[in-house]
């Protein structure tokens, strides 16, 4: 809402309140109407303007309070006041012209009167406050649909640059890299030498880069209500690490099949994890992932032997660094969220680290066909059975 609504809007803020204060006063009035005319009103009289006029007047209490709680918003009051006054002047104007023509008694006349002002503002106020919910709703439907298109939009350049970059991009920084590394293989001079090298080692700095930025845009492509199945996720993660990393033992403990929300960019949450586990090990590495459900989320525990992170780096550990381009647990961190999930480290110490992954489960507990088909589309992926089979 722009400021000039904004201001408008304020200045109707007040319609509740002047909705129960009119409210009390009509109520009063229907007293002073008793205590006036008390010797010459039946107690039947009496009984009916309190019933008719009275009791109307404290729903007109209600109406005020129960605007003011609502999920209308201020700048709709205007419509509704507008409404509220106008039903009751012609409610009242009507009324009048039946009174005006009849030598009614001043009692009659009176609670007459009030009668028609409190039904008119009720009556109003109803047809102003469906009037305000409707077009408060056709307004919020056409906000959504526009959001639902700007989304689609969005994701449609996310799956263009993603293709871009797989495509193009990253192809070309591995030519540069494949070209570099057979010239290094010539009889070349020092100084040359040196300069392949930094071309060498900035393209595959460019290619880790890349693979960032592909797994944010991965993780954007599809709606957070899409589901994956973890257990899956996880075993092709573990058979990846182990291809590249055979000096690595890693081992995966999970149930058969969790369904988590999320999609394939959740990967690289975890290939981050075992990768970072193993390359600050210069031993023979040890990983240990465990991936177990508690209540509505899956706790997936990755586990190392390696020396430890070091205190000074904790508190930023998750934090986006400027230096070597890396984006790591950062991206991993902003990946799970996008799930409402988290990544922490849940324990270090000079034997070891254990990070601790917690992703809501699915509503259904059933895992989504396209990730399913994703899985079995990527031939860089271990068959599932086959990692199974050697756990």
């Amino acid at each position: 809402m722009s400021t000039d609504d904004s201001r408008t809007g304020s200045r109707w803020a007040v319609v509740p309140r002047l909705l129960v204060v009119s409210g009390i006063g009509l109520f009063l009035g229907v007293v002073a109407w008793i205590v006036a005319f008390a010797e010459t009103l039946r107690p039947v009289d009496v009984v009916l303007g309190v019933a008719l006029t009275g009791v109307p007047a404290l729903g007109i209490v209600w109406a005020g309070a129960f605007l003011e709680r609502s999920e209308v918003r201020v700048e709709r009051y205007r419509r509704i006041a507008g409404w509220t006054v106008g039903v009751c002047l012609v409610f009242l104007l009507i009324n009048l012209a039946m009174i005006v023509p009849y030598p009614w008694e001043p009692s009659v006349v009176l609670i007459w009167g009030l009668w028609s002002v409190v039904f008119g503002v009720l009556g109003g106020f109803a047809v102003g406050y469906v009037e305000a919910r409707a077009i408060q709703r056709a307004a919020e439907a056409a906000a959504e649909r526009a959001r639902a298109e700007q989304l689609e939009e969005e994701r449609e350049v996310l799956g263009y640059l993603n293709d871009l970059l797989r495509h193009e991009v990253f192809n070309s920084a591995q030519i540069i890299a494949g070209h570099t590394s057979l010239l290094l293989d010539d009889d070349l001079d020092e100084r040359s030498r040196q300069r392949l090298e930094t071309i060498q080692r900035e393209s595959e700095s460019l290619g880790d880069v890349i693979e960032d930025v592909r797994a944010m845009l991965e993780a954007n492509r599809t709606g957070v209500d899409s589901q994956v199945d973890l257990s899956r996720l996880l075993a092709d993660t573990v058979a990846g690490v182990r291809s590249t990393y055979p000096h690595a033992t890693v081992e995966l403990t999970a149930p058969e099949s969790v369904a988590v929300t999320g999609n394939d960019g959740l990967r690289w949450v975890f290939s981050n994890l075992l990768e970072n586990a193993v390359e600050h090990n210069d031993e023979e590495p040890r990983v240990d992932v465990l991936l177990e459900t508690t209540g509505d989320e899956a706790v997936v525990t990755v586990s190392d032997d390696g020396p430890g992170i070091p205190p000074r780096i904790r508190a930023d550990l998750f934090e986006r660094k400027s230096r070597n381009h890396g984006l790591g647990l950062y991206l991993a961190r902003i990946i799970a969220n996008r799930y409402d999930g988290t990544v922490e480290l849940a324990e270090t110490g000079p034997e070891g680290s254990t990070f601790t992954v917690r992703l809501p489960l699915a509503s259904d507990g059933t895992a989504d066909a396209d990730g399913d088909r994703a899985s079995a589309a990527d031939p860089s992926r271990a068959d599932l059975d086959a990692v199974r089979s050697s756990e």
